[in-house]
């Protein structure tokens, strides 16, 4: 929930799309299409390197396939299948509140 003097919003996160969303993140087709995109945009395996680096775009590459090791392990999906359910039995704790000088607050609970 974020609130401010004219304004106040709250964004929910229903646990059920975060355990969609995880399983479509740890998909074999997702990690595949992610695969493919790496190899087209001059990835890690295939790539033809330049001259001129650009080191953010080798950060953010670097990024990618470091997920992508991750989502690849197979107790990975177990794993953040069971840190939801943990957190579900956490529902109600504040992770975050604050507020600033100019009067916003945020909050934010599971």
């Amino acid at each position: 929930m974020v609130k401010r003097k004219e304004h106040a919003f709250t964004i929910p996160d229903p646990y059920a799309v975060s355990r969609m969303g995880s399983g479509i993140m740890t998909s074999n087709l997702i990690q595949r299409i992610v695969k493919d995109w790496l190899n087209k945009h001059g990835g890690h395996a295939g790539g033809h390197s330049s001259q001129k680096h650009d080191y953010d775009s080798d950060s953010s590459r670097f990024g990618i396939e470091l997920m992508l090791s991750i989502l690849e392990n197979r107790s990975t999906k177990q794993a953040i299948r069971q840190i939801i359910k943990e957190l579900q039995r956490c529902k109600g704790t504040v992770l975050v509140d604050v507020q600033a000088q100019d009067g916003t607050e945020v909050l934010i609970k599971l």
